[in-house]
């Protein structure tokens, strides 16, 4: 009986010192497109956006199902793993407290290991496989591997609406006007840490009416919820500009008609 307990203690010992080998993407294997973010706007703190992908093989058909795709995100957190069904891979990305702009990452193939916590090039726009992808603590995502990446932005409430004013209401050629766009959450109060991209929609004139020093970049709103930008118009342009300004979201402002009059 002794003899047969200690045979059963050694391969016990002996299965839990095996490490299982994860099954990953073979060879030729892409994610058709790039990640998606549902939703690409989340607040801090806590929320979620469901992160998805699908992973297909060298001849176009979805990777076996329980492949492991890793994840990394440079902001908040995300499940290190998942694993695809039907060649669908989800997984969730939670905010933490910190309002930015999150890259998630997606690897899956021969060749790394480890989650990368420092990305020293990017992806390609179209997704796939890559050159070499220069990481710091961990093992490099190398051109074998299928790649994707998604951006989701993170603030600190989830916008519902917005307010767009010019100070001053009218311009003169040449000149400038103030734009702010004052952002509400869902419970009425102000939205900080909101990205607004501000853009000019139309105008009565000839192209190009104006530029907003922004460059179309996103403005982040203050502890108040107003996000600034500023309208500029060129010396020889009169008529009317209009501006709207959009939250990360989709939640787009009141559109605002700015007229140029000749001094």
């Amino acid at each position: 009986m002794t003899l047969r307990k200690a045979a059963l203690l050694l391969l016990i010992l002996s299965l839990g010192t095996c490490n299982q080998a994860l099954m990953v993407a073979p060879p030729g294997s892409d994610f058709a497109g790039q990640l998606i973010a549902n939703p690409p706007f989340i607040a801090a703190n806590g929320d979620v956006s469901v992160i998805t992908g699908l992973l297909m093989d060298g001849t176009g058909n979805p990777v076996p199902d329980g492949t492991v795709v890793q994840f990394f995100t440079d902001l908040g957190r995300i499940d290190e793993q998942g694993k695809t069904n039907d060649g669908v891979v989800r997984v969730n990305l939670v905010s933490d407290s910190h309002s930015g702009t999150a890259t998630v990452i997606a690897f899956s193939g021969s060749g790394g290991s480890t989650s990368p916590t420092t990305t020293t090039t990017t992806l390609a726009p179209t997704g796939g496989n890559v050159g070499a992808l220069s990481v710091t603590g961990g093992t490099a995502i190398t051109a074998a591997m299928a790649t994707a990446q998604v951006t989701v932005i993170i603030g600190s409430a989830r916008p519902v609406g917005v307010i767009l004013t010019a100070d001053p209401p009218r311009l003169t050629t040449g000149r400038s006007t103030t734009l702010r766009a004052q952002v509400f959450a869902a419970d009425g109060n102000p939205a900080a840490n909101v990205p607004v991209i501000f853009h000019i929609t139309s105008t009565a004139t000839t192209d190009p009416p104006g530029r907003l020093d922004s460059g179309g970049r996103p403005v982040f709103t203050d502890n108040d919820g107003r996000a600034t930008d500023i309208l500029r118009t060129n010396s020889t342009v009169t008529g009317e500009i209009t501006v709207v300004a959009t939250t990360a979201n989709g939640i787009a402002s009141n559109e605002l008609a700015v007229p140029v009059v000749v001094p």
